[in-house]
Parts: structure tokens; C-alpha cells; sequence
């Protein structure tokens, strides 16, 4: 398994946000210090609290004082850009980072955003499909690309910058189906399921759990013929994570900043996204419920390995783990918790840090073997 950072970033009204990108930017120079492998960030145009409306320009920033973290935009949302654009500045970004870049693709979920650009709802999945389809072929067609679409049409357009990467890695973020993820797999592409969705929803049938991102995109996988656990292996799942001493600590220094961004959460329309079961309110999506029946990866180091175990065994396994990036705490308790996360919860996840092995030097050194 592997460990990233997902970042939407959310800095509530109250914050100075240019100072906010500053500490973004210093939050994924950490992260890279620290080993993890990935850096997502979004895209947001609305809402008075994610304040990134081009992911790309803060990549750029990052890629220049990073070395080896890969940063990803999660995600470029299609409906509202010119696929023309959107590949033309993503295969240029690719250089830039020297191929460190993912290309996160979504559909834009934010209401306000649709609102802001006229979007009809109705019309997201087929412009997002349209779009998709026409970034691939520009990004890796040798010939001029002519396309006559719904939404966009083009005769004989070329990137004169193609792609560092050979073979440019696609991912999509998926929200309110499991389309996404079918896509996903059936294509060879990674798949990001968001931090709110529940394990296993009970049958709720207002939104997918993980389970059935997990089926839609095996499923996916094996009928075109390719291997499922690379499916598995390509698939990204973000939470809610926090480390401190204890449980009872985590949540006690985190409980302020998670009321602030859940009444966000919730009052733009998501709790329906949240729920378990039929006959929950949104009243019901406590601090305590959620952590508990998302749940949420918090408590100390080993809570949080007991809790990624119990993740890893209820999906039936993924390739990355993404920590939702938080505002909810000071910096230097943040870092703390990265750290104790890189220090303390990595390693028995990691095979290379081959923790048995020490365990049976230590043994013999201290005469308990």
C-alpha cells in the first residue's frame, strides 16, 4: 500500500488565503519529506471555503520545490473547459513537473460551481464524457484529431506539446454512481473515491459505498480483459485521518474545525452522499457517528493500523491511501500528525521496511529470542 495526500484545499472564509496557499505549498513540501508518494489537489470556483480555482498553477509552484512526489489535479473539472485547453495545458504541466503529474478528471460536483457556469446537472456525465474522450485521443494521437461532438467540435486540431509520460496516467473521481469506476477499470485508469463515502452503506440507495466502487470497477476490469487486481492497485480511496496520543485526544483537538466543514459539507447537499441505511437526517451525521461508521481512520498509531486493516479487509484491497488534507487544527498539530502517520503508521504497510525482520534482530539482541 501507498500513502498520499488529497487536498480539496478547504480554507473556511475566517482564514487569510494567501497566506493559505503558502502553507498548502509547505504542506506538500512535508509530505514529501515525510515519504509520501502523492499530492492531489482540486478545483473549486464557488462556496466561500475551497479556494484553488486552478489546481494546475499550484502544481507548478510545488513542482518546483519537490523532487519526487508526484501532485495530481483532483480534479480538472471537464464540464465547464475546452478539452482542447485542458490537454493542451496538462501535457505542458507534465514537463514542468518532469512527470511527476496524474491527470485527475471529474465531472464537478460542487452546485454552486454548476450554478455559476450554467451547467444543467443533467448535462455533467455527457459533457464530462464527450471531454474525456477527446483529451485522450489529443494526448495520444500522432495525427491531427477531428471530432464532431454535442458539445464541442474540432477539425484537425494537434497539441504542439505532447505529454512527458509515455503513456499519460488518467484518473476519475467518482461522486454520486458508480460509472466512474466501471470507467476506470475497463479502461486501465485509477479510480479516486471520496473521502465521505461510507464503507458499506447497507443498501442505501442514495449514493455507492466502497464496496460498490470496488465491484463496479473489478467488474469492469475483468470483462475488458485486464487483471482486477491491478484494478485494485490503481484504485485511490481518501478519509479522514488524524493522529495524536489517543482516540479520545484526536478527537477532542480536531472537534472544532470538523463542526465548521461538515456544516459546509452539509449545507451544500452532501450528508445524502453520507448516510447508511433509509430514515437518516442529516441530524444524524454527528462528529461521533461519522468517525465511527464511515468511519474515519483517528486515534492513535495503532488505531490507525487497526483501522486501515479493518479498510483493507472490508474493500477487498486498494493500491493508495489518501489523507484528506485538514484545516481544522494548527499547523505544527497537522504536522505532528503527519508525522506520527510517516513514523509510526507507514511501516507495516510498507514491505520494504521489513518489520519482522527487525522484530527478530531486536529479539536476539535483547535475549528474548
Amino acid at each position: 500500500m501507498q500513502f498520499g495526500l488529497f487536498a480539496m484545499p478547504e480554507h473556511p472564509p475566517i482564514e487569510n488565503w494567501t497566506l493559505s496557499y503558502d502553507r498548502d505549498i509547505d504542506d506538500i513540501v512535508l509530505a514529501e519529506k515525510l515519504g509520501f508518494s502523492e499530492y492531489w489537489i482540486g478545483e473549486h470556483h464557488t462556496g466561500g471555503f475551497e479556494n484553488v480555482p486552478v489546481p494546475e498553477y499550484m502544481i507548478a509552484k510545488a513542482s518546483a520545490v519537490t523532487s519526487r512526489i508526484r501532485l495530481g489535479t483532483g480534479v480538472v473539472n471537464l464540464p465547464y473547459q475546452d478539452p482542447f485547453q485542458v490537454a493542451e495545458r496538462l501535457a505542458f504541466l507534465d514537463h514542468l513537473t518532469h512527470g511527476r503529474l496524474e491527470y485527475g478528471f471529474g465531472g464537478g460536483g460542487l452546485p454552486t460551481d454548476q450554478a455559476l457556469f450554467g451547467l444543467e446537472r443533467s448535462e455533467a456525465a455527457p459533457r464530462t464524457n464527450e471531454a474525456l474522450e477527446i483529451i485522450e485521443r489529443l494526448l495520444t494521437s500522432e495525427d491531427p484529431v477531428s471530432y464532431e461532438g454535442v458539445y464541442w467540435k474540432y477539425e484537425n486540431r494537434q497539441i504542439q506539446v505532447g505529454p512527458y509520460q509515455e503513456v499519460p496516467p488518467f484518473s476519475i473521481a467518482g461522486l454520486t454512481g458508480t460509472h466512474n469506476y466501471a470507467r476506470c477499470g475497463s479502461k486501465g485508469w485509477k479510480a479516486l473515491s471520496v473521502y465521505f463515502a461510507p464503507t458499506d452503506n447497507r443498501g442505501y440507495e442514495g449514493a455507492p459505498d466502497l464496496k460498490a466502487h470496488a465491484n463496479a470497477l473489478v467488474t469492469a476490469a475483468a470483462e475488458a480483459g485486464l487483471d482486477p487486481a491491478v484494478a485494485r492497485r490503481n484504485w485511490r480511496i481518501s478519509r479522514e485521518v488524524y493522529v495524536s496520543d489517543n482516540r479520545n485526544q484526536a478527537m477532542n483537538e480536531i472537534r472544532e474545525g470538523v463542526k465548521r466543514s461538515y456544516e459546509y459539507l452539509l449545507g451544500l447537499g452532501l450528508g445524502a452522499l453520507m448516510k447508511k441505511g433509509e430514515g437518516m437526517d442529516d441530524a444524524d451525521l454527528t462528529f461521533e457517528w461519522m468517525a465511527e461508521e464511515i468511519p474515519w481512520i483517528i486515534g492513535s498509531p495503532d488505531d490507525c493500523i487497526a483501522q486501515i486493516r479493518e479498510l483493507e479487509e472490508e474493500t477487498g484491497g486498494f493500491g493508495t491511501l489518501l489523507i484528506n488534507a485538514r484545516d481544522w487544527v494548527t499547523t505544527d498539530r497537522w504536522n505532528r500528525s503527519l508525522e506520527l502517520f510517516a513514523r509510526y503508521v507507514t511501516p507495516p504497510f510498507t514491505p520494504r521496511e521489513n518489520l519482522a525482520r527487525r522484530n527478530r534482530l531486536a529479539d536476539v539482541a535483547l535475549g528474548r529470542a
